[in-house]
Formats: structure tokens, sequence, C-alpha cells
């Protein structure tokens, strides 16, 4: 048990420095003007999304139980699916993913997270959907959860752990590649981020895979 939570501290501080890395790696740059060089680097999403639901069946909280409760699904709605390869960083991205799908979990008590994708060639764009069942964002809350520090503050939310930087990770990281990220929710009607990325079908399609991670497909 106290190796357990040994684990699970660690795990969540990694994904803090992470964070606080990002940031600061990006202001760095910006204070002394010169523009993030773009990733290259052809990025196979529908793995991505297999690796992060991976990672976060096995997540826990800070009391060391499961991220993901015992009364919510974890969805692979792309397993399958021939998506286009991006250029990009997968290591970044699978950051991106990892943090809008943990925090997902954070709120949702029972119902499903599902991941769902899809490419719009005409917009030279590939969509990533995260969408939960959860306690939803109030109108005023999606205006400001994406800057450094800013939570939800309705309800219990309070009390979940976090200090407000994985949503202004998943910005820096989507723009880095050419995107942004967008949020439709609605309090007590759960949430759908949105990650638009930069994609003009050079790079090919990647064979879509049915999920091995033992997260259900839909």
């Amino acid at each position: 048990r106290q190796l357990g939570m040994i684990k699970g501290c660690a795990s969540r501080l990694l994904d803090l420095v992470t964070n606080v890395m990002e940031l600061a790696q990006r202001e760095k740059q910006a204070q002394a003007g010169s523009p993030a060089p773009k990733p290259t680097t052809p990025v196979d999403m529908a793995a991505i999304i297999d690796e992060v639901l991976t990672m976060t069946s096995m997540a826990v909280d800070k009391a060391n139980k499961p991220l993901v409760k015992t009364s919510v699904r974890l969805l692979n709605q792309t397993a399958g699916k021939d998506l286009p390869r991006i250029a990009g960083d997968p290591y970044k991205c699978t950051q991106m993913l990892y943090n809008l799908v943990t925090n997902a979990c954070k709120f949702t008590d029972r119902g499903s997270i599902s991941i769902s994708s899809s490419y719009v060639p005409e917009d030279q764009r590939l969509d990533v959907e995260v969408t939960d069942t959860g306690k939803g964002i109030s109108k005023e809350g999606c205006q400001r959860i994406f800057r450094p520090f800013e939570q939800e503050q309705s309800g219990d939310t309070r009390s979940f752990q976090g200090i407000g930087l994985g949503l202004a990770v998943c910005t820096e990281i989507a723009e880095l590649h050419g995107g942004q990220v967008r949020v439709r929710s609605e309090l007590g009607q759960g949430s759908t981020f949105t990650v638009s990325l930069f994609c003009d079908g050079s790079l090919g399609f990647a064979k879509g895979k049915c999920s091995s991670s033992g997260v259900a497909n839909d």
C-alpha cells in the first residue's frame, strides 16, 4: 500500500513538473522573441489515443484510488479508424491528450469518457474530441479555464488535486501544432474538449488497429 502511494505521488509530481517546464519553455521563447520551432515528426494520433487511454486506466488519484471511477467507462471511438498522420511532437501530443482525459476523469463520477476523431480535409485539420458525462463547466468557467492557475470552482470541484496548469499546457501544445483547443459545456451536462491540429494529409494515413488496452471500443 505504501509503495502504491509513493508511486501515485511520484506520478502526480512528474505530471506537475512536466506541465510547469512546458509553460516555462514557451514563456522563455516568448521573452526572447524567438518562436518555437515547428515539430516535424510524423505522428500517429490513433496510436497515441490508445496509449493515453491505457495510461489513464492505470492512473490513481491523491488517495491512491483509481482515477477512473468504477461507474465510468473509457471509450475509444478511434479504434480501427485510418487517420492521417500529422507533423508534430509525439511526446507533446501524448501530454496534451493525457491532460484532457485525466482532467475529465476528475470530474466524471458516472457514465463515460470517450475519445473520437475526424479528418476535415477541406479545412486541413484533424479533430480529436474528449467527451465526458461529468459535472460540466459554467459559461464563465469556459472563458477562463485555459489560463494558467485557473480552475472551475463551482460545486465541489475544489476538492480535486491540481493547480490549474493542465489545460493551459494543452493550449500551448495545440498552438505549437498549428491548432487550438475549444470547449463546449454546460453545468450538469458534461463537457466536450476539441483539439484541432493542422493536417494536410501529405504524410499519409496510419492504418487503424483495434485497441489492445482493455479499454472499451465503440
